[in-house]
């Protein structure tokens, strides 16, 4: 099930844009299986691109290394996510016609950041945030933190992708620079979606 992903790299004011991103092609074999980035694959030219900016002084190794290793591991949980959901649907007994009606889901959904870039924010969801957490920080360089979370699972955390979709940088991270206080407005616009739905 390979999927191509378009996405930008940002370290601070710089961008490679437009960059070619593939998941779930059987290059390489077994050889680096372990590693967090195992099965995503990036274009040559924009490797290219970013060894030129480690050159040049621009950025550090460390920061190429975490950033290519945080856009693996999101695309890897979207992908078990989509996976995760399309075996629900087709476990489901009788085809659904139309949207299935939103309900509140105990899943918690998350927020983290490093202290290092306290203003990128990944959103996400997971049963157990602790081992979510043990996974994540596998595959960064810098010690990760939770900042925030709260019962509401898949369709709390799709209604703050969709809440802030202007702000995303790739995957399930979105850059609050230049926001006040990112995790109240994290919170507060959690609320409207769990005074509807939330279970009393």
């Amino acid at each position: 099930m390979a999927q191509s992903f378009t996405v930008q790299l940002v370290f601070g004011s710089h961008r490679i844009e437009n960059v070619s991103v593939q998941w779930g092609l059987a290059l390489g074999g077994d050889t680096r299986r372990d590693a967090p980035s195992s099965g995503t694959d990036i274009e040559v030219p924009a490797v290219v691109e970013l060894l030129d900016l480690i050159a040049a002084g621009a950025i550090t190794a460390e920061q190429a290394r975490d950033k290519l290793n945080r856009l693996a591991v999101a695309i890897k949980e979207r992908m078990n996510r989509e996976w995760d959901e399309m075996i629900e649907v087709m476990e489901m007994p009788t085809p659904r016609i139309v949207r299935e009606e939103i309900r509140f889901d105990e899943r918690w959904v998350y927020a983290i950041s490093t202290d290092e870039t306290p203003d990128s924010i990944k959103i996400g969801v997971a049963k157990d945030i602790a081992q979510r957490m043990k996974s994540l920080q596998m595959g960064s360089a810098t010690a990760l933190k939770l900042r925030w979370s709260s019962r509401g699972g898949f369709p709390l955390e799709r209604y703050l992708h969709e809440r802030f979709d202007d702000m995303r940088t790739h995957g399930e991270w979105f850059d609050f620079q230049g926001r006040l206080n990112p995790i109240q407005e994290i919170d507060e616009a959690a609320l409207p979606f769990l005074q509807q739905y939330a279970e009393k």
